[in-house]
């Protein structure tokens, strides 16, 4: 098997930074690096997003030093915290710069929490596979990585402005203007972490890595993440009575009071299906599956070869009907057929499953596997 690949998030400059991120995380919860990949998924949208200075918009309930809002839903969170449904154009990244990102973040968290794995290469230009784990074992494992964050956080930004704001009116900035800016990455229920100058070394990395390594900062970040925990409950069981579900992506329409008494855009949602956390997406589901029974195929007589799902998060709301009646099934094909006692049959040690394992941050399906 020759596979050409590279480490993952080598090619980006701020790789050093998720490298001291993840050297300084204390809290062993698995649900605690599943809220990291988060923050740093939201980093990585706003560092991929082009032309960051034309979807600035003024946020009149900021009073936290901040007076500008840019956000990947289409709802601005501040003032939903403040009572109002304000409509804001979510901004993201080109969708193949959005996926090679995904899938290489996922894949640094994945090779630095797992001590068996000797090596995660990231496949360039495969049609078959994103991945390639080598375990201690000897085992190798190809993957097909689905990943996708249960809450993309927005960017606050200060703009001196001297005319009178006039609330989420667009606001124009040249590029060298923006990068003078204060700016704060938003995590809900009032708080933020300062990012710094937007022109900064390694923004807005470097700026969130030194807060989050500080050690007096840790109740902070306890406090941000039991937020998130919160709001992970809300998105697995739709519960709308909780204010963080409209938060999370996936979440929807908003209410009939946001079009009725807040001018919300008529067809407009805050965040549809194609948003799904973790391999929520139906449609992530099916090509992930397809895709670990092609490579199955092909690497089928080699019996050191595994097949794995990668994601920050497993299919919460799709487990029971799209992964659990897939998971025990196997496979064999014609040429494996014997004849025992004048019938044709497959031994098991001939059949593989449709997939051996599905690797996440939380809850992984690893059967003998150990990480």
């Amino acid at each position: 098997m020759k596979i050409i690949g590279h480490k993952p998030l080598i090619e980006y400059p701020w790789a050093n930074e998720i490298d001291r991120l993840l050297a300084s995380i204390t809290n062993k919860d698995l649900s605690f690096r599943a809220f990291l990949f988060d923050v740093v998924m939201s980093m990585a949208y706003i560092d991929a997003t082009a032309g960051l200075e034309k979807s600035i918009e003024h946020c009149t309930t900021l009073n936290n030093g901040y007076n500008a809002h840019i956000g990947f839903i289409n709802l601005c969170s501040p003032c939903y915290e403040n009572g109002a449904w304000q409509y804001q154009k979510a901004v993201k990244p080109e969708s193949g710069a959005l996926g090679k990102l995904s899938s290489e973040v996922i894949l640094k968290f994945i090779e630095y929490f797992s001590d068996n794995f000797e090596s995660v290469t990231v496949i360039g230009g495969s049609d078959y596979a994103d991945a390639l784990i080598l375990h201690k074992d000897g085992t190798k494992i190809l993957a097909e990585v689905k990943s996708a964050p249960l809450i993309t956080y927005p960017l606050l930004i200060n703009v001196n402005q001297l005319e009178t704001p006039v609330n989420h009116q667009k606001i124009n900035l040249t590029s060298s203007q923006l990068k003078a800016c204060d700016s704060a990455l938003y995590l809900h229920n009032h708080d933020l972490i300062p990012l710094g100058k937007i022109g900064s070394e390694n923004w807005p990395f470097k700026p969130f890595v030194d807060f989050a390594i500080d050690k007096a900062n840790e109740n902070v970040l306890e406090k941000l993440y039991q937020t998130w925990l919160q709001a992970r409950e809300a998105y697995i069981s739709k519960n709308k009575e909780n204010p963080l579900y409209y938060l999370t992506n996936a979440c929807g329409n908003p209410p009939i009071d946001a079009k009725r008494n807040h001018d919300w855009p008529q067809k407009q949602v805050i965040s549809d299906s194609k948003t799904s956390a973790g391999m929520d997406r139906t449609d992530d589901i099916k090509k992930a599956i397809y895709q670990t029974l092609k490579i199955g195929i092909t690497h089928k007589h080699e019996a050191d070869c595994k097949t794995a799902i990668i994601s920050n998060l497993p299919a919460y709301r799709h487990n029971e009907d799209y992964i659990l009646p897939f998971v025990p099934m196997l496979w064999g094909t014609e040429d494996d057929l014997e004849e025992i006692e004048n019938k044709q049959v497959i031994q098991r040690k001939n059949l593989r499953y449709l997939f051996d394992y599905i690797i996440t941050l939380e809850n992984p399906l690893l059967r003998e596997l150990v990480l």
